[in-house]
C-alpha cells in the first residue's frame, strides 16, 4: 500500500509564519507536525510515501531525506535517532504541484507513482488521527471493493465547515454506503452530520475521473470527483473513525492539539 500526502498548499491561515516555513513543518513539541502523519503510516504498516509539494516547500523534501540533520549528527545523534529511525523506515517519492488548483489536482501529480497499484491511501496533514484507522479502512476497501472515505460525526452547527456525506445504506456500525458528498451545506440542508475528514482509500480509477471533474472556478474539488465516481456506479463507502481526530489546519486547532498534550 502506498500513501499520498498532499502538502503543496499555501498555508495562508498561518501567515506570516508560513511565508518562511511550510505549515507541515510547524512544531508539535520538538517535532514537525508532518512526523505525526508519518508515524501514523508506520503504525499502519505503510512505508511507501508519495509526497506532493510545491517548489517553495523543498524544506519538506530535505527533512524527509535527512539532509537537514547532517550538520547536527556529530554531536546530537542521540537526540535525532527517533526521527531518523522513522524517516529511514520510509521510502519517499516527491511530486510537484506548481499551481494551487485543488486537492484532486494535487493527487493527479502522483498518478504515475500509483498507476500499477489498484488501491492507495491518502492522508491530509492537517488531520492528526490517533488510531490505526487506515488499516481498518484498507480491509473494508478490499472486502467491499470500494473507495473508503473517513468521516466523523460533528455537531449540526458545524456542518457548514465540512464536506458532508449522504447515506445510501448502513453496512455495519461504522460503515455506510454513500450516494453523494455535499461541500459545506447549510445546516438546514445537511443530509447527515457525518463530515469528511482527511483519510481515504482510493481505487486507482480515481485518476481517470479527475480530468473529467468540472472546475468552474479553476479548482478541482475532491468531493466533486467522488460524486462523479458515484454517478458512474463506483462504490464509495464512509468509515466512521474509531480514534481521536484533531484538526491542526488552523492556528486555533494547532494550539488546541498542543494544549491536550501537556507532555509536549
Amino acid at each position: 500500500m502506498k500513501l499520498l500526502i498532499p502538502a503543496a498548499g499555501l498555508g495562508t491561515r498561518f501567515l506570516p509564519i508560513t511565508a518562511a516555513i511550510p505549515k507541515e513543518m510547524l512544531p508539535i513539541g520538538n517535532r514537525p507536525a508532518l512526523e505525526l502523519i508519518l508515524e501514523e503510516a508506520y503504525k499502519n504498516n505503510i512505508a511507501e510515501i508519495g509526497m506532493i509539494i510545491s517548489p517553495a516547500k523543498e524544506m519538506i523534501k530535505n527533512y524527509c531525506t535527512g539532509a537537514l540533520f547532517e550538520p547536527f549528527l556529530p554531536i546530537y545523534k542521540k537526540r535525532l535517532e527517533d526521527s531518523q529511525f522513522l524517516l529511514q523506515a520510509m521510502q519517499f517519492s516527491f511530486f510537484y504541484q506548481y499551481q494551487p488548483t485543488g486537492l484532486a489536482n494535487a493527487l493527479l501529480q502522483a498518478q504515475e507513482y500509483i498507476n500499477q497499484d489498484p488501491w492507495f491511501a491518502v492522508a491530509l496533514p492537517d488531520d492528526i488521527i490517533e488510531a490505526t484507522d487506515l488499516a481498518n479502512m484498507l480491509q473494508i476497501s478490499q472486502e467491499q471493493q470500494a473507495t473508503v472515505i473517513a468521516v466523523q460525526e460533528v455537531a449540526l452547527e458545524d456542518v457548514e465547515k465540512y464536506g458532508i456525506v449522504t447515506i445510501k445504506k448502513q453496512i455495519n456500525a461504522n460503515t455506510f454506503q454513500i450516494s453523494s458528498c455535499i461541500e459545506k451545506p447549510k445546516k438546514e440542508l445537511a443530509p447527515s452530520c457525518l463530515a469528511i475528514v482527511g483519510r481515504y482509500i482510493f481505487s486507482s480509477k480515481l485518476f481517470s475521473y479527475i480530468p473529467q471533474t468540472p472546475a468552474p472556478l479553476g479548482e478541482i474539488l475532491l468531493p466533486d470527483t467522488v460524486n462523479l465516481m458515484i454517478k458512474n456506479q463506483e462504490k464509495v463507502l464512509a468509515y466512521k473513525l474509531s480514534g481521536s481526530r484533531f484538526d491542526i489546519g488552523t492556528p486555533a486547532g494547532w494550539h488546541s492539539y498542543i494544549n491536550t498534550r501537556p507532555s509536549f
